[in-house]
């Protein structure tokens, strides 16, 4: 009877593995490459819980695991994903590869389901270290979840950046810098206001030593759409 339930747990075990859909990341990042199996796809879409592989590029070696609850991306009328081991382009892959906090390392951020807001992408966010490990930080994938989708990324000035939105005349961006502890604080922030007449009310602020600097301009609505 033991034996009996060995081989009906294996049988179990290699039907989820064959009813699972497979992909191969390979063109994402310049050090990384991915396998990913994920629950359904249909038609072009592909969502639900999702096992993620993250090897090494150069020697085939295996670096981490990740899972997701909804790993949701598209495919193209031509890509079939019933063939197995399809291989996603490089800007259609739910995986986005960068280095997020400029510690010259590169991280990952995997898509998790459309929680942003106005049902926007949502994404966990990995952080490498020199160990080749990567932790989770809940201060970047609470920025990267609760907003117009994943954040921005300035290699110039070092900066992060997410966008807001209420309704059809409200935008506000917030820029984020890291402090010694590699944790991100609001640096600046531009707010877009059009809900008044044909004027744009643009509030910039910026915190300096702690305290804030706010100027408020406003602007012709068709002279400051067409700068």
């Amino acid at each position: 009877m033991k034996s009996l339930f060995i081989f009906c747990g294996i049988l179990l075990l290699f039907s989820n593995a064959q009813a699972q859909f497979k992909f191969l990341a390979n063109n994402s990042s310049e050090q990384y490459k991915a396998k990913i199996f994920v629950d359904k796809c249909e038609g072009n879409a592909c969502s639900g819980k999702a096992t993620i592989i993250v090897y090494d590029k150069v020697n085939d070696r295996e670096i981490d695991i990740f899972h997701s609850e909804d790993l949701d991306f598209g495919l193209t009328e031509s890509q079939n994903a019933k063939l197995g081991w399809l291989e996603l382009g490089k800007y259609q892959t739910p995986l986005i590869f960068g280095d997020f906090n400029f510690d010259g390392l590169e991280d990952i951020a995997i898509r998790n389901g459309n929680n942003g807001a106005y049902a926007s992408p949502s994404y966990d966010i990995y952080l490498s270290s020199k160990e080749n490990k990567f932790l989770k930080s809940g201060e970047l994938t609470k920025l990267a979840s609760e907003n117009l989708g994943m954040f921005d990324i300035d290699k110039q000035t070092k900066q992060i950046a997410i966008h807001q939105k209420d309704g059809c005349c409200f935008d506000k961006t917030v820029n984020y810098r890291f402090n010694a502890k590699n944790l991100p604080y609001e640096d600046s922030s531009i707010i877009e206001d059009s809900s008044i007449a044909d004027v744009v009310t643009v509030i910039t602020q910026k915190i300096v030593d702690g305290k804030v600097k706010k100027t408020v301009q406003k602007f012709k609505l068709k002279d400051y759409y067409n700068q």
